[in-house]
């Protein structure tokens, strides 16, 4: 007798969404991470070629790259992709090329790194910001952004997304999220400004409304734009604080396709955007020691808050619904359940599941589940992967069950 369970299309997990005439084969998302696998020029690697590929033969049904930055200045990580020159197009068309051989659909998310850079790439200058603001990564401060500064960054998310869109990739994604550069705009804790760009919720948002209208001229009317959403800084019992849930609705009102949002900074990632340990073990030379026992410490803090246990951004997707949110939702965070996945999108909780950390972990975790073996994830958020980045190592699993982790 078969015990298991049918495949495919008895899940709404695995059944098809049309965004702005992208059709997408079923509703899980490669969510968005930075990979550290381009070029010091910010070029695709083979090595990113064969990440995203293997992704693409695993099932997923759209797969999302992450940091890719719409200016040299503007990298937040030594490898991060890049999309600031015309000269990088044919490379990344190669790459868009090379993932719809092997079945997938991707997006590349564009960005600038704000008060989140590493200080080896800014040595001699500053990272500018929202506002003069402390980075408690880090340990340095952000300068304000002028005017000038600040409509040049306008223009380059326009240039950026018409070189996305003639690299072939299927989307591009506006980058608000994780307290880079346009989260920092969004949030009243990061930007301190008093003018056209601050001051309130409406001048706050002006920035990514004026980077939206320049990325929609540059891409049209019937591609793809997509954004991530700094919904808060910290989570607070399911719920962001701040909380930016009316920002979402004027995404929506300008006319973006699908919205993807995420809680937190990276001075609080393991008990927000990726929650887990905090393996600083695995950070080599990059950093001294001093930053190194300072990041244990805040380490042994986040602990009690850091559990995965279920989806802990579910409450706030629900709040997001009920306020009036009708574009497609991707809820990412802890997913690692099959029936967690399932029950979010056939409540209506969510329209896609966003997974980074499981699909790096095991890439043919979707089609694992389509064809009906749906066994939870074995990704235990270690979060090894993520901090070896902070090396400029490319992004890997590094989870045995000998591990200490």
């Amino acid at each position: 007798m078969n015990t298991n369970p049918p495949k495919g299309t008895d899940s709404a997990l695995f059944t098809p969404i049309v965004i702005n005439g992208l059709e997408i084969k079923n509703r899980i998302v490669k969510a968005p991470t930075m990979e550290s696998m381009a070029t010091e020029e910010g070029a695709p690697t083979d090595r990113l070629v064969k990440h995203y590929t293997r992704a693409a033969k695993g099932g997923s049904g759209l797969l999302m790259m992450g940091l890719c930055s719409v200016s040299r200045e503007g990298r937040a990580y030594p490898r991060e992709s890049g999309i600031y020159e015309d000269a990088l197009v044919p490379q990344w068309k190669g790459f868009t090329d090379s993932v719809h051989e092997a079945g997938g659909r991707i997006v590349m998310q564009i960005t600038h790194g704000g008060r989140q850079m590493d200080p080896d790439l800014i040595r001699g200058r500053k990272a500018k910001s929202a506002s003069s603001m402390p980075n408690l990564f880090y340990l340095y401060r952000s300068q304000r952004l002028t005017d000038r500064e600040i409509i040049g960054i306008i223009k380059e998310f326009g240039d950026a997304a018409a070189r996305v869109k003639a690299a072939g990739f299927d989307a591009v994604q506006i980058h608000a999220s994780g307290g880079y550069l346009l989260a920092g705009f969004l949030s009243p804790l990061t930007n301190l400004r008093n003018d056209s760009w601050g001051g309130d919720e409406k001048r706050r948002f002006h920035i990514f409304e004026e980077i939206y209208r320049e990325v929609r001229q540059s891409v049209g009317s019937d591609y793809p734009v997509f954004a991530k959403l700094h919904l808060g800084d910290f989570l607070v019992m399911g719920h962001p604080f701040p909380a930016n849930y009316a920002a979402a609705l004027r995404m929506q009102d300008l006319g973006v396709d699908a919205l993807e949002f995420a809680i937190g900074i990276m001075e609080t990632c393991t008990m927000t955007f990726s929650k887990g340990e905090m393996p600083v073990d695995v950070i080599d030379d990059h950093v001294g020691p001093l930053l190194k026992n300072y990041w244990k410490a805040v380490g042994l803090f986040y602990k009690p808050f850091s559990r995965v246990k279920k989806p802990y951004f579910r409450t706030a997707a629900l709040e997001l619904k009920r306020r009036g949110l009708t574009i497609p939702l991707l809820l990412a965070g802890g997913i690692r359940r099959f029936d967690d996945a399932e029950s979010a999108v056939r409540s209506g909780t969510a329209d896609l599941i966003g997974m980074s950390r499981p699909i790096i972990r095991e890439p043919n975790l979707p089609r694992r589940w389509m064809n009906g073996d749906r066994r939870e994830s074995s990704c235990v958020s270690c979060n090894r992967c993520l901090f070896d980045l902070i090396n400029a190592n490319p992004i890997r699993c590094h989870y045995t069950k000998d591990s200490s982790s």
